[in-house]
């Protein structure tokens, strides 16, 4: 992990860590279904994802694990890093209370070639994993590292579109390009918007032609490429639900990607 980026780690890290115990609580990821058996996987990466019993899966920033569990009871032989110590220690409760066997690593993203020493079928991202990490490059490379010949990245992820907007006012207050860090004083939560708690985080904008054109030059070629008007989850103000689990930003009255789903194969 290069020192010009560790300051934003350790805060980002500190802000997950204290806002971890929150989630387990919350209705938002509903740990009871969820430990009963409910997949927490969604309809717009379950089909890309297809049948991946007996595959070796790498699922990059897990956060507490439920899609690692849930691929897990899938089939796969899943492996699962996050930057939290909080977040894998929990995630690794929930492995024993459900009788999975993910490996689960702490670590940086950019740290994860320190720890793991193998090659995967897959490799897993979701859901606000992307700008959390400043350089598109490093990521792919370290996934081309991982990958084995004829394996696929998955990423679902909020499109870079919807990140434009202060979900507050409705004003576009960001870049669409990389312009580099940006910090934000937070006050509530994704999984509860109405938590008044202060914290500090760290982010990055990503252009999907950085996001793709990293990959490409790591010789991935574009299998999969989708967009959604819509979010699985009511996880930013001022959402709007137009069906059961599919969510709109109210303040755009046009309609206007909110995730895309890219699969990329080595």
């Amino acid at each position: 992990m290069s020192d010009e980026f560790k300051k934003y780690f350790d805060a980002n890290k500190a802000w997950w860590n204290n806002i971890t115990p929150a989630h387990i609580e919350s209705d938002f990821y509903d740990n009871g279904s969820f430990l009963a058996g409910k997949n927490s996987l969604n309809d717009i990466e379950l089909p890309a994802l297809g049948d991946i019993s007996n595959k070796k899966v790498l699922h990059i920033q897990c956060h507490f694990g439920q899609d690692s569990i849930s691929m897990a009871r899938m089939g796969a032989e899943v492996t699962a890093t996050d930057i939290s110590d909080v977040a894998i220690a929990q995630a690794r409760h929930f492995n024993d209370v459900v009788g999975t066997d993910v490996n689960f690593i702490e670590c940086n993203t950019y740290d994860i070639l320190n720890h793991i020493n193998e090659k995967f079928d897959l490799i897993f991202m979701s859901y606000g994993v992307l700008a959390w990490l400043p350089d598109m490059e490093k990521l792919a490379d370290i996934c081309g590292q991982l990958i084995r010949k004829g394996g696929s990245v998955i990423i679902a992820e909020f499109h870079p579109t919807l990140y434009l907007f202060d979900f507050s006012s409705g004003q576009i207050a960001y870049p669409y390009f990389n312009t580099g860090v940006y910090k934000e004083i937070t006050s509530g939560d994704y999984a509860d918007l109405d938590d008044k708690s202060m914290g500090v985080e760290y982010f990055w904008c990503h252009s999907l032609e950085e996001i793709m054109g990293a990959f490409l030059q790591e010789d991935f070629n574009l299998k999969i490429f989708k967009e959604y008007d819509y979010s699985p989850y009511n996880c930013f103000p001022n959402m709007r639900a137009v069906e059961e689990g599919k969510y709109q930003f109210s303040e755009v009255k046009v309609r206007i990607p909110h995730v895309f789903l890219l699969k990329l194969d080595k």
